[in-house]
């Protein structure tokens, strides 16, 4: 029988520091007094382990439409015949947000194009996060390094690494969305810290537009100890705790206290460094990436159904989703203009090396020499981040003679990541 509890929203708000980034979450409780169980999530360290050739498409797709997402999921158990809690690595097959064009779509495009026709298929994957799919059964398995902690010794043992399989509970349900609808997730911590203090109502609000309608609980908890408190001491303050190790009641001296106290500060120093490091090497790149998926959406939006040419096709591949400072450092210092929610960055080049020639006979004036003319204007439009960024290229050219392109040498092609080469 599933049952849904309300919390004391004072005593969980105390575990809540305003400035501090939720990592875990209280987010699924179930059973009867004497046989509860709480279920906290890690949202903020989630890892994709997806297999590298999984990510390659098939048929006419070009990359693959599934990835697999990993969560940690903690779960502390009342019962005494259950163990102390269980750490579970959850693994969930998760639709791709984005997609790239089918190669159907691409010989479309390029059909479209040569016959000044609109085509913008749009990058949201069909059926992501429809509301009618919102509590389908989920594919997830158990991942190795999950293991769980008896009560009579408090040793970590080991659990098997399980099958994927289809599971319709609720709790399965509810994590994966937190694994696999990841930008998402950070889009609601964000909002939830935009004015300030942690707004908890604020988070789980947009929490709901994912289809979790029923409240989390973001903790300032970092251990499994910490989280093992909450429970005892909040969730279940009315019930008895086992304890057969009796390592729950056993005081510790205080030259034993101050000696665990200095090795947990001493592994805490360690794991924050860590930290540090990794968000100092790829923190940037990945919300750089994060901006970029995000822009090219309503990028096509400023593109409306406006038909390129061919030359705008090519430019717009390599250029879109740029930001403005890369464009400046590759064409110049364009004539800026704004107007409304968009830039535009400006260039032109002219060539001229015609002169008249008089043809006696015949008394006609002859021009020779090549005459050209090239205006490229960058359409500019801010992301979630307020960076401008290239959202549309628009490119007009003349030339006095066949086959002369008037804008070689303006439009630079930007030192691109090797990803998007």
């Amino acid at each position: 029988m599933r049952q849904t509890y309300r919390l004391a929203g004072l005593c969980l708000l105390a575990t809540l520091s305003n400035t501090a980034l939720a990592g875990w979450v209280l987010f699924h409780q179930q059973g009867q007094p004497g046989h509860r169980e709480a279920y906290f999530a890690e949202i903020t360290h989630t890892t994709e382990r997806s297999e590298v050739d999984s990510t390659l498409g098939t048929g006419n797709d070009i990359m693959a439409r599934t990835s697999v997402w990993e969560m940690p999921v903690l779960v502390v158990h009342e019962s005494a015949t259950a163990p102390e809690w269980t750490e579970l690595k959850l693994q969930f097959e998760c639709m791709n947000k984005y997609r790239a064009s089918s190669y159907s779509e691409a010989q479309k495009a390029a059909t479209a194009r040569q016959e000044g026709k609109p085509y913008n298929p749009s990058v949201i994957a069909d059926g992501w996060n429809d509301p009618a799919r919102w509590n389908d059964p989920v594919n997830m398995r158990i991942a190795a390094r999950s293991y769980t902690v008896p009560r009579v010794d408090l040793s970590n043992r080991p659990l098997a690494e399980t099958r994927w399989a289809k599971d319709a509970r609720p709790l399965m349900i509810k994590a994966q969305k937190f694994a696999c609808q990841g930008e998402d997730v950070r889009n609601a911590l964000q909002a939830a810290m935009s004015q300030g203090p942690f707004d908890v109502g604020r988070f789980n609000t947009e929490l709901q537009k994912i289809g979790l309608v029923e409240p989390v609980h973001p903790l300032e908890a970092r251990t499994a100890i910490a989280l093992l408190d909450l429970s005892w001491n909040v969730l279940w303050k009315d019930s008895k705790r086992p304890d057969p190790s009796g390592l729950w009641v056993k005081k510790l001296s205080p030259q034993d206290k101050a000696r665990n106290e200095a090795q947990y500060a001493a592994i805490q120093k360690q794991m924050d460094d860590a930290v540090q490091i990794t968000n100092k090497k790829y923190l940037p790149k990945l919300k750089k990436m994060q901006a970029e998926h995000g822009f090219v959406e309503a990028a096509a939006k400023v593109r409306g159904k406006r038909s390129l040419s061919n030359m705008e096709a090519s430019a717009l591949m390599v250029w879109l989703a740029q930001e403005e400072s890369e464009v400046a450092a590759r064409i110049g210092a364009p004539a800026v203009a704004q107007s409304g929610n968009l830039k535009f960055l400006g260039y032109d080049q002219s060539f001229d090396n015609t002169s008249a020639m008089v043809h006696a006979p015949s008394g006609r004036v002859l021009e020779q020499g090549v005459r050209t003319h090239c205006e490229a204007q960058f359409v500019m439009l801010q992301d979630k981040a307020n960076i401008w960024r290239v959202a549309d290229v628009r490119i007009s050219g003349s030339s006095s003679q066949l086959g002369i392109n008037p804008c070689h040498g303006l439009l630079n092609v930007p030192d691109v990541p090797a990803a998007r080469k």
